[in-house]
């Protein structure tokens, strides 16, 4: 019986950091940087009660619930500190296992893309330059633990995907170059 009720606890707890990342990334994409700080500490708290909890009853690993919720908070907090820092933290700045890490900075990229959008719609081409390059930094480093040899479930299709939002971004990024001179 405990562990059915540990069960629905981390679902809920997971399932709340979950939505709070994506209102966190929102609000840094509307730049309301002191909320989205808030949330994220919010988010913080609850995911590293997850933690204690799977650490406490390993069996609750197994519940997607949890690697999603980590993927997510590795993808948020990333974004917010290449905003306010200019750069992304390492591995070592998250208490996550690795591959939630890796499938987090691959979804980074479809927000730094966001950003570069937003930044070339405003003119500012220098900072969507720089954005572009943390997306294509972030790309070459997670394409290491696809190929050859694949290390990661489920990356694979989230390369692919970014590979096409490089593509398109860079484009889109050169045409605005042009346009300016």
């Amino acid at each position: 019986m405990e562990e059915l009720d540990l069960k629905e606890k981390v679902k809920l707890l997971g399932g709340k950091a979950i939505e709070e990342c994506g209102k966190a990334i929102s609000l840094l994409h509307r730049g309301r940087i002191e909320e989205a700080e808030r949330l994220l500490s919010s988010v913080k708290k609850r995911v590293g009660l997850v933690t204690k909890l799977c650490i406490e009853h390993p069996i609750l690993l197994r519940l997607p619930v949890v690697r999603d919720a980590n993927m997510e908070y590795v993808e948020a907090v990333c974004y917010y500190y290449f905003l306010t820092e200019g750069k992304v933290p390492p591995y070592t700045s998250f208490k996550v296992e690795p591959d939630e890490y890796i499938l987090g900075l691959a979804d980074l990229v479809g927000e730094l893309r966001r950003r570069c959008l937003d930044l070339i719609r405003m003119d500012k081409l220098e900072l969507a330059s720089k954005t572009f390059d943390q997306m294509v930094e972030t790309y070459e480093y997670i394409w290491r633990f696809e190929y050859p040899k694949k290390l990661v479930k489920g990356l694979r299709h989230k390369i692919d995907i970014d590979r096409k939002l490089l593509e398109d971004t860079r484009l889109i990024l050169t045409q605005a170059h042009i346009l300016a001179r």
